[in-house]
């Protein structure tokens, strides 16, 4: 690594405590928290390595948004979890909230240019291939499917334990396969495994001391109880370890070489 990269990792290692220490300071909303925690190193990062951000957007744009909506849909539907306020007098499908989808968007962008400034390094000036197409599809009838059951049966989105099943099936299994399949590539995601985990601890801490979201249903695995709040087992084995893994193994699949 590079003396200005390493000035860099610096940098954004020492943010999260930054946001952190401003947001318990002024009392932040739950949309400024995704400008400080997020969007403000995702921007750094962009401006840092800007030949990483066409591919970094495309693939964030197309997959993040829809998956979102479905999930986070089901996820207040369930009582799972839920952001009591939002900047935005509505929520899209009654419960879906703008931070929800910016969270998103700055969230898959944020871990694409982490892996690519600091550890992939994979420059090229495509930004779409034959995967992404497919990619691309598949989001569309997954939100396709969901707007027919939302519009038609929506019971059938009131899915027990929500959170283990999603985790497990869009989360835990395609890392997996990423881990078994490729294992030389996946082991370069130690870095960001590390740096997500520390970030994400100090959001999660941050997040519920002010508010910003909260774990309102009962059908969890288990609760964690640390420095006065308490958070569902499942948001550190998904949330604080396996989302940033997830998002690079679909990176890696879909819209990079493997290598």
């Amino acid at each position: 690594m590079r003396k200005r990269e390493a000035k860099d990792l610096a940098i954004i290692f020492l943010w999260p405590i930054i946001a952190a220490i401003i947001s318990l300071g002024l009392g932040v909303n739950a949309f400024g928290s995704v400008i400080l925690f997020l969007a403000i190193p995702s921007i750094y990062l962009a401006f840092r390595g800007k030949e990483y951000v066409k591919r970094a957007f495309v693939f964030s744009i197309i997959v993040s948004i829809p998956s979102i909506i479905v999930i986070d849909y089901i996820a207040h539907l369930t009582k799972q979890w839920l952001i009591p306020t939002s900047i935005l007098p509505f929520r899209i499908f009654n419960f879906v909230t703008l931070e929800v989808i910016l969270w998103a968007f700055f969230m898959f962008f944020f871990v694409v240019m982490f892996y690519e400034y600091f550890i992939d390094k994979h420059k090229t000036s495509k930004v779409w291939n034959k995967k992404m197409y497919f990619l691309s599809l598949a989001m569309l009838l997954l939100f396709g499917i969901f707007l027919f059951l939302f519009l038609t049966m929506p019971s059938w989105l009131n899915i027990p334990y929500w959170y283990l099943l999603f985790g497990v099936l869009v989360l835990l299994i395609p890392f997996l396969l990423q881990l078994f399949k490729y294992p030389k590539t996946t082991s370069k995601f130690f870095l960001v495994l590390v740096y997500f985990f520390y970030m994400h601890f100090i959001y999660e801490i941050t997040g519920l001391k002010l508010g910003w979201w909260e774990f309102p249903g009962t059908m969890f695995v288990g609760w964690v109880h640390m420095f006065g709040v308490s958070f569902p087992i499942e948001e550190i084995i998904f949330w604080f370890i396996l989302v940033a893994l997830a998002i690079l193994a679909f990176f890696e699949k879909f819209e990079d070489d493997e290598k």
